[in-house]
């Protein structure tokens, strides 16, 4: 099982190219789409280019268009660059030619550097079920085809057995059928080493925050009243988003099992809330990648992957890739985590109003469903592995597989399994 990585590449764009780039995304979009051949990346789950906008921060500063490549990978990150310089570099030259400084006369080594270069960081990465790579959704995906092409063929030979000798039956001619023979076996942990690193991270960030709870504890009451005068402060924004702009993204999205969705603003103005947000980001980045990591991003069931990404000091992007519709996913997030929601977008401009960071924000519905739409950005090209698989699909394929490689079930046991089918 390999570990998952997250790569994200942003590119300046001089803003006379933004037209010309667009129209390069498009076809890369369309006609064009194998000039990518992100099928041919190993270990890739997802990618994404965005054409985002230039725009002002509350600072004044000014912030020209950029090209944003995020990608969803096994393996390492270094190893998917290398990859991709070679493998997509057609199309790579064709979405970022037009970028500040892109190789002119590009090689695999020359945009392997580049894209190193522009490489971004990840303020917290998350990810659905740690370990999982795409070559085994793939290989459970096809496993559950299998065995229900079985079921299918042979249903009155195993109408009349028990749930047990069922199980019995299709682990039998799983063994004996070449492309189903892997399910009969468990899936593989992740390396030694690996589960070596994470346990000790997650021992050891606790171990050195200790020393400083008592201090953290007294400094909390005074946060609290200096957040609470931040949150009088400040004002939503209860802009009505532009009905051509939401039917533009409608367009885009529902095409397949699951949505990329990208929304893109800028942090309020001040130390404080620059402070609060790193702070909430390292915790959630600590709970996602040793907590909320099996299936489940605090009850939401729905999300592959997701990360949180600052584009420069006082903007940042938030990326994910989620089953069902936008309104589903919006109504997941205000039911199940509104207050994480809260702890980490509130520090928006423009998020509905909050209280003490945790409570109201994202509960107060149309103005959060309007703040999030006026902050989407377009996903221009978006690729998936494995189209037609939801989240859930994912994890009752791999329970299956579970089920199979054991030799023998008990009735009760094999008819939760088949159940799953």
């Amino acid at each position: 099982m390999p570990q998952q990585s997250a790569v994200t590449v942003l590119a300046p764009l001089p803003p006379e190219h933004r037209d010309r780039a667009l129209a390069a995304l498009t076809e890369l979009a369309g006609p064009d789409r194998g000039a990518l051949a992100f099928d041919r990346l190993a270990g890739l789950h997802f990618a994404r280019i965005l054409l985002l906008e230039g725009d002002t921060s509350p600072s004044g500063a000014e912030v020209g268009p950029a090209l944003l490549y995020s990608a969803d990978t096994d393996g390492s990150a270094d190893d998917h660059v290398r990859a991709l310089a070679d493998v997509s570099g057609n199309g790579l030259d064709r979405a970022f030619g037009l970028c500040s400084g892109y190789p002119e006369r590009s090689d695999p080594a020359g945009r392997a550097a580049w894209l190193r270069a522009h490489r971004v960081p990840e303020a917290a990465f998350y990810v659905n079920t740690a370990g999982r790579g795409v070559s085994q959704v793939v290989a459970e995906a096809r496993l559950r085809d299998g065995l229900e092409t079985y079921l299918d063929d042979h249903r009155d030979a195993v109408a009349g057995l028990a749930p047990a000798q069922v199980h019995a039956v299709l682990r039998r001619h799983a063994l004996t059928d070449p492309r189903l023979r892997f399910g009969t076996v468990p899936a593989r942990r992740p390396p030694w080493s690996w589960r070596a690193r994470e346990l000790a991270h997650a021992i050891a960030v606790p171990v050195l925050l200790l020393p400083l709870l008592p201090l953290l504890l007294l400094l909390l009451p005074v946060a609290a009243v200096v957040l609470r005068l931040h949150e009088l402060r400040d004002e939503p924004d209860r802009t009505r988003p532009d009905p051509a702009a939401v039917d533009r993204l409608r367009a885009a999205e529902d095409q397949v099992a699951h949505n990329a969705f990208a929304a893109v603003g800028h942090l309020k103005p001040g130390p404080f809330r620059a402070l609060l947000t790193r702070g909430v980001l390292v915790a959630i980045g600590y709970a996602v990648r040793h907590v909320l990591n099996r299936g489940s991003l605090a009850g939401v069931r729905t999300i592959h992957f997701a990360r949180w990404v600052y584009l420069t000091p006082e903007r940042m992007v938030f990326l994910s890739t989620y089953d069902g519709s936008l309104e589903s996913y919006m109504d997941d997030f205000i039911d199940k985590i509104a207050w994480g929601l809260n702890a980490v977008f509130s520090n928006g401009v423009g998020y509905p109003p909050t209280v003490l960071l945790l409570w109201r924000g994202a509960r107060q519905e149309d103005l959060f469903k309007d703040h999030l739409r006026n902050h989407q950005a377009l996903n221009h090209v978006w690729w998936s592995a494995y189209e037609r698989l939801t989240a859930l699909n994912v994890g009752s394929n791999a329970a299956l597989r579970a089920g199979l490689a054991r030799r023998s079930l008990s009735d009760e046991e094999a008819r939760a399994w088949l159940a799953l089918l």
